[in-house]
Order: C-alpha cells, then structure tokens, then sequence
C-alpha cells in the first residue's frame, strides 16, 4: 500500500500539471495497456472474465471513467493538497448518505468527521468569500468531492459482486471500460500529440500499477488498514506538488488537508474491520 500511494500521489501532482478533463480516457487507457499485457502473459483470459461479468465491468468503467474525469478537473483548478485528500473522502461520503438514510446513528464520531470536512472547505475558500478567488477553490472542492462519491460507488459494487480471482485482470478490465467510457471527451478539446503521449505514460507507469498492486494488497490487507495508509497519498502528492512548481501549499491549504487526513483517519477508526474481495 506504501508503494501504491507513491505511484498514485505522484501521478495526481503530475496530472495537475498535465491534465484537462478531457484527458481521462488517455491516462486510463495508458494505465489498462500493460495491465491488459500483463494478465495476457500470466495466462488470465481477460476477455473471458470481460463475458463472464459484462454488466459488472461495464459499471465499473462508467464509474471509473466519471471518476477520472472529475479527479482530472479538481487537480486542474483546485488547491492540490485538499483535492486529493478530498478525493480519498469516500468513506466519510458513505457514513453521509447512511446517517440521511438512517442507516447510522448520529454519533459524536461521525457529527465530527462532517464538521472537519467543512472546516477544511471553509479554510481553502471561506476566508476568501465575495473574491473571485474562491470560486475556483470551492469548484475544486466540488469536483474532488463528486470524485470521491464515484470512488464510494466503486467499492460498493465491488463488495456486492465478488468477480474474478485475478486482480491484475480486474485492474486492467476497470482501466480499459474507464478509458474507452471517457474517450469521447477528446473531440471537445484534444491534446498534442506530446500532452498525449506524456498523459499514456503517466497511466502507464505510475497509475496502471497502483491499480494492480491495490487490488493485490486488498487480499492481505482489510479496507480500513488499507484506507488508513491510503492517506499517504495526499502526502506525497503535496510533495510532489510542491517539488514540481517550486512553491509550497499556503499554510490554510495545508491545515486544510490535514482536518480531511483526519476526517478519514477517524473514520478508519470507528468502523468495524473486514476485507474487501479482490
């Protein structure tokens, strides 16, 4: 999971300075490409386990492909550090939607959680209200938060549908239905051909992977350790983030990340433990 956050730290950082929305379908498909070459070589048939689960895999990419779209644009206009810990929100979504359902009660835990999610919006963009300036903050908020609830969905399906035994399969089955979802969004703004390329090798190297060896550590891992050191990644894409532009996140900005690194922490903490199928 270390080596996972890593891989998909860095690529957010890179992405938001290489991505528009658009884009998506090229950084998926540049991330199922060896994935897909991979499992071919391993023996895995995924066009077999494609037939033998249409309707779940073709769910799975239209979720990953909004998913990407709206990661894509958040990095875009959004402060890095509290879009990507945004994005990993999915759990503090899902504890939401339960308490609106009256799935969960309101505990202090869970009325807390909510409350460290709107301070960190109210830090990256409510001290700027009546500026132009935090609009593009409360948009990136928007975004990330709309990219977590796709991220929240996926799992929910993977959880009902066990799927095939092979993750590298599902990994690249997910990427390649994302990609080909999302590819039609190039004709409204195509990139040049080295945007395009750098865009592929960024799915290639850096995304691709982190799905495979995600889904790999699910086996030995259950969702809440596995959660819990997902947060790395917020903090390597900061990193990144910083080292790319030369410039350091605002200290609002960085105390904005670290009350959602705490929202999911705490989640993490409250809910019982199980692992999730591969």
């Amino acid at each position: 999971m270390i080596a996972v956050t890593c891989l998909w730290g860095t690529s957010s950082a890179l992405l938001a300075a290489l991505g528009a929305p658009t884009t998506a379908g090229l950084v998926a498909l540049g991330g199922a490409v060896p994935l897909l070459v991979s499992a071919w070589l391993r023996a895995q048939r995924p066009w077999a386990t494609l037939t033998a689960h249409p309707a779940l895999y073709v769910k799975l990419g239209v979720l990953e492909a909004a998913n990407l779209t709206l990661y894509i644009a958040a990095l875009r206009i959004g402060p890095l550090p509290v879009v990507v810990a945004l994005h990993l929100t999915a759990p503090v979504l899902i504890i939401a939607a339960s308490l609106l359902r009256g799935r969960r009660a309101p505990t202090l835990p869970v009325l807390l959680e909510l409350l460290l999610v709107a301070g960190a919006i109210w830090l990256v963009a409510g001290r700027h209200s009546g500026s132009a300036a935090a609009w593009p903050a409360v948009a990136g908020c928007a975004l990330a938060l709309g990219s977590a609830a796709c991220v929240a969905m996926l799992v929910s399906v993977i959880v009902r549908q066990p799927g095939p035994n092979h993750t590298i399969t599902a990994a690249a089955l997910q990427l390649l239905l994302g990609g080909v979802a999302s590819s039609p969004l190039l004709a409204l703004d195509p990139p040049s051909l080295p945007v395009a390329a750098e865009l592929a090798a960024v799915g290639a190297t850096l995304l691709g992977p982190g799905f495979a060896l995600y889904w790999q550590a699910l086996r030995w891992l259950d969702a809440a350790t596995a959660s819990v050191v997902g947060l790395n990644e917020a903090v390597v894409a900061t990193l990144v983030g910083a080292a790319c532009t030369r410039t350091l996140p605002t200290p609002a900005t960085a105390a904005a990340g670290v009350l959602i690194l705490l929202a999911v922490g705490l989640e993490q903490r409250s809910v019982p433990r199980r692992r999730v199928p591969p």
